[in-house]
């Protein structure tokens, strides 16, 4: 779905997958010393502002 980069080094993966009825993002954290939990708060409002974007 989309990538998160900072200073032109990749940092994570944001992908939709599906689990059951529900629809789930996944998100990979390629590098180690990465702050896993400010990329999930990154990719869950990239994702909440591109259903806005498409509600309008």
């Amino acid at each position: 779905m989309f990538t998160v980069e900072y200073d032109g080094e990749l940092l994570a993966h944001i992908s939709r997958q599906w689990f059951r009825v529900r629809e789930t993002y996944a998100v990979n954290v390629v590098r180690e010393d990465a702050d896993a939990a400010l990329l999930v708060a990154v990719a869950v409002c990239v994702i909440r502002m591109a259903e806005r974007e498409r509600e309008d």
